[in-house]
């Protein structure tokens, strides 16, 4: 399978009046994220018509007010589609809408607590259903083309560690930050994780296919074996190239 179609982008709205918001804003999360694709809307009434006629976003941002509505307006609009995005309420659109706070346990709607875009990066990867899922049915489809045999924990503790360097843009600790939050996420050491990692390593050394051969070469280890750090790494920046065919 050619690994171009086995990767599809979280396709998000934003949502803003202030064109060069959207743009900082469009550039952090494409850049930052795993495959993610952002349209930017400059109206609510051009938002909502896109949300009724096709239903190819996978989340809405409000950054702010829009030019032609506030964000209360847009949510009251968004509650009558049969079929909606979830809702992130971010930066001023979550200062500016008192009720917004009432309204953070309803399905489908969340709110930013910290009006940074790293904030709003790692809430996207922990809402339910929506960037989290997306990464594992990833990492899943890379492992398969491996020939790995899943549900796998090796392949789940990877997959784990990839999402928790996602978001980052600066290098992270292997064991004290990246396999010690995995650790914690499945009740194991931080040696568990190394350990299985490292047995998963193993394992696709001592039989590579085509597959796990080019992902090396793609990736600067072409005759190298990789350890946990550089192959966690591998992983992601894999994703990132990922774009939709």
């Amino acid at each position: 399978m050619d690994n171009d179609r086995m990767f599809k982008p979280l396709k998000i709205a934003l949502a803003s009046y202030d064109r060069k918001e959207l743009r900082v804003q469009k550039h952090y999360l494409e850049e930052e994220g795993a495959p993610i694709s952002c349209t930017c809307f400059l109206s609510g009434e051009r938002l909502f018509r896109c949300l009724q006629q096709d239903h190819s976003f996978d989340v809405a941002i409000l950054c702010n007010e829009m030019e032609d509505m506030t964000g209360l307006e847009f949510m009251e609009h968004i509650r009558a589609l049969e079929q909606r995005p979830v809702l992130l309420l971010f930066n001023e659109a979550r200062r500016n809408n008192e009720s917004a706070l009432c309204m953070e346990t309803e399905e489908g709607i969340f709110c930013i607590e910290q009006a940074d875009l790293k904030s709003l990066l790692r809430e996207l990867y922990r809402m339910p259903g929506q960037q989290g899922q997306k990464l594992e049915r990833q990492c899943h489809a890379l492992y398969d083309s491996w020939g790995l045999q899943q549900p796998d924990v090796n392949c789940g503790y990877l997959t784990c560690a990839v999402g928790v360097v996602f978001g980052n843009s600066q290098k992270m600790a292997i064991r004290k930050e990246i396999l010690q939050a995995v650790g914690q996420q499945y009740n194991v050491s931080v040696s568990a994780v190394d350990s299985g990692i490292r047995r998963m390593i193993d394992q696709l050394e001592a039989a590579p296919n085509e597959a796990w051969s080019t992902f090396k070469q793609e990736n600067g280890f072409a005759g190298d074996k990789l350890t946990t750090g550089k192959l966690i790494y591998a992983v992601k920046n894999q994703l990132r190239r990922q774009k939709e065919p």
